[in-house]
């Protein structure tokens, strides 16, 4: 009769084996370099909408395959009290990535405006009390948010892979304002637009049109001087630092 410690290393090798098929079956996670390409391609698209989008802070939701509940969406453009039609225009200006969702900014997106921080602080005497920074203008919101909602993560798609996944709702047939932009460029910049480069004397609008939009701005004040580094890459892959003066970029770097 085998023994139990037999039995006991038989069912351990099992679940290895079940362990290392399902693992083998499971989509490989969105890598760092698949997302960069994802918000350069898609971060400042113009595209046509082939469905009504609420303006609120939930828009639309997708599943992995572009699939959504027609009516439920019709009902919420109706709730919110206004909408974005079918056939309108609109651009992508911002590209988000929050567990297993994948989201996509129209428009400015749906949410209103938070005050400043300095909004919210006031001083006052015997007259009352006045913001210590005067009150911006808090337009409504005219855009919305198109999201696509993965099982458990989001696998590692090209920029193609999620035009098609979003191709019931977005018209990305189109030309891209990336390409509308540089049909116009200065011919100086033409060689190093092609080849996807930022070089000195660019202004913002155009390294957007080359790199796409960065993923983290930082602002840094020498006297009465500001400079602010748009950075593009993380780790382990290349980083770049665009530095701009003055809306014009003063120096490029790669590490």
């Amino acid at each position: 009769m085998p023994s139990r410690r037999f039995f006991s290393i038989a069912l351990l090798l099992c679940c290895i084996c079940f362990a290392v098929c399902l693992r083998a079956d499971a989509p490989a996670a969105l890598s760092a370099d698949a997302r960069i390409k994802i918000i350069r391609t898609l971060g400042s698209e113009y595209v046509a909408l082939k469905v009504p989008l609420p303006i609120n802070k939930h828009g639309l939701t997708v599943d992995s395959k572009g699939e959504f509940d027609w009516k439920k969406n019709e009902e919420s453009s109706i709730s919110a009290g206004q909408f974005i039609a079918p056939g309108i225009t609109v651009q992508v200006t911002n590209v988000t990535f929050t567990g297993n969702r994948m989201m996509f900014e129209v428009n400015g997106g749906g949410k209103k405006k938070k005050k400043r921080f300095l909004e919210r602080i006031q001083i006052g005497g015997g007259g009352g009390m006045t913001p210590v920074a005067n009150p911006t203008a808090q337009a409504p919101p005219q855009g919305s948010y198109v999201s696509i909602q993965f099982d458990k993560t989001i696998p590692n798609l090209t920029p193609e892979e999620v035009k098609e996944i979003l191709s019931n709702v977005l018209d990305f047939s189109k030309k891209s304002a990336t390409k509308s932009f540089i049909e116009s460029i200065p011919d100086e910049f033409q060689e190093a637009v092609k080849n996807k480069q930022a070089v000195v004397g660019m202004d913002k609008d155009l390294v957007i049109a080359t790199l796409g939009r960065p993923l983290r701005k930082v602002r840094e004040r020498k006297g009465e001087t500001e400079t602010e580094d748009w950075i593009y890459g993380e780790r382990p892959h290349k980083i770049i630092f665009v530095t701009f003066l003055q809306g014009k970029v003063i120096s490029v770097k790669e590490y």
